[in-house]
């Protein structure tokens, strides 16, 4: 996915603050759900009628009813420019795009991991504790899962792909047998 400039702009801005005030994570989880909220009620957002002040109330009183509490008030400021400067329909590229921004200024390394069954918790230790070791960062783990590969795992992080699939296995051994009937 390319991420637009406008919203990389907005995500830095509110990394700058979250880091301030050290609620990085905490912001991505907002962030997160006015992207929900965004694309439930895309219609009433896009609305060029609609006050920004009055999308942001929503999105407040949303918080309200999920978390039972309110957004602080430089996330809820943060909202309120992204409506007042029309770029709602950039939220979903920002949620995106601050995910991977967090991760990375955090000191953390994205691990795509696809498997066939969902992880086990000594899996996933096994698996935290090599990439931490082969790249000396705190892997942030996504899982995955793909029926498709019977069994084993598919890892991906720091530009590498380590596949360890049965799936995996039996397309390089085609590969190899077509290659000899070729030769």
């Amino acid at each position: 996915m390319r991420y637009s400039v406008i919203a990389s702009k907005y995500v830095k801005a509110l990394l700058i603050v979250g880091q301030k005030l050290n609620k990085i994570e905490k912001y991505g989880e907002f962030l997160s759900f006015v992207k929900n909220i965004y694309e439930s009620f895309a219609t009433f957002f896009n609305n060029p009628i609609v006050k920004p002040e009055q999308k942001t109330l929503v999105i407040k009183q949303a918080f309200e009813e999920v978390f039972k509490e309110s957004p602080d008030e430089a996330f809820l400021n943060f909202i309120n420019i992204v409506f007042e400067n029309k770029r709602e329909k950039f939220i979903p590229q920002m949620q995106a795009l601050y995910k991977y921004a967090a991760i990375d200024i955090e000191n953390k390394i994205l691990v795509n991991v696809k498997t066939a069954v969902k992880l086990s918790d000594q899996e996933i230790k096994v698996i935290n504790d090599f990439v931490e070791k082969y790249v000396g960062k705190t892997p942030v783990i996504e899982e995955t899962i793909d029926e498709s590969l019977i069994a084993g795992a598919v890892i991906e992080f720091a530009g590498k792909m380590i596949d360890v699939s049965i799936k995996g296995r039996m397309d390089k051994i085609a590969k190899e047998v077509f290659f000899l009937r070729k030769g």
